[in-house]
């Protein structure tokens, strides 16, 4: 072997080497980068949200409280093809939801309306759009199925479901404690205790507070004045 051969030779077993050196780290890469398995119950059983063969958005309780989310119409930031807003336009009032799923929906609050968008929570179905705007306290997980979903949950699902898992009380002693403040004096606070009684009951309380002033300052007419 001459010399420009054995030059040759050990640039290449380097080269050699090295690839298989940046082979293995990626292995390694991939397998750290692992995705956390979701369990969703969008199809009444439970199984991995990777599994489920519908559009489907889940938003675990981790999420909410790292993005400040505390009723349902915040979530319309969160998901795509999403719109949901706090109070209809002719209603005026938080706890009305209106809903739409890929353009498809139910601005209307009138009771005599069905909406387009059913919301559930623990499998119960809320009928109306009043009061829907739920408050996402003690909140395990939320699945936004997008779609018609009348065969699993039947009518007013035209546009899609979206359903509240609330948390399961657990048989240990466990405390969580929250508080927010924010613009035009707003002070919220929320706690949640799991207090089981062993081997008899598993309990689970759940309070929260939340207070904010109006947008504007109302000053009542003077004593004696014209109305």
């Amino acid at each position: 072997m001459n010399v420009s051969s054995a030059r040759w030779f050990r640039a290449y077993a380097r080269r050699a080497l090295y690839g298989v050196a940046v082979a293995v780290v990626c292995v390694q890469a991939v397998a750290q980068e692992k995705l956390q398995e979701v369990v969703v119950t969008a199809e009444r059983r439970e199984e991995n949200i990777q599994n489920v063969p519908i559009a489907i958005t889940a938003v675990t309780t981790e999420t909410l409280r790292s993005k400040g989310v505390t009723d349902i119409h915040a979530l319309g930031n969160l998901t795509p093809n999403v719109n949901l807003d706090a109070g209809s336009p002719f209603s005026g009032d938080r706890s009305v939801l209106s809903a739409s799923i890929r353009g498809i929906g139910q601005d209307d609050f009138a009771f005599n309306l069905d909406p387009a968008v059913g919301v559930y929570v623990d499998g119960v179905y809320l009928a109306r759009t009043i009061g829907a705007n739920q408050n996402l306290l003690d909140v395990d997980r939320i699945e936004i199925l997008k779609g018609p979903q009348g065969t699993l949950f039947g009518a007013n699902t035209i546009g899609g479901a979206i359903s509240i898992v609330t948390h399961t009380p657990g048989s240990k002693p466990h405390f969580v404690a929250e508080a927010n403040t924010g613009r035009f004096n707003r002070r919220d606070f929320a706690f949640t205790a799991d207090m089981p009684i062993s081997g008899t009951l598993l309990s689970s309380i759940t309070v929260s507070s939340q207070v904010r002033d109006g947008y504007q300052r109302v000053i009542p007419y003077p004593p004696g004045s014209p109305e």
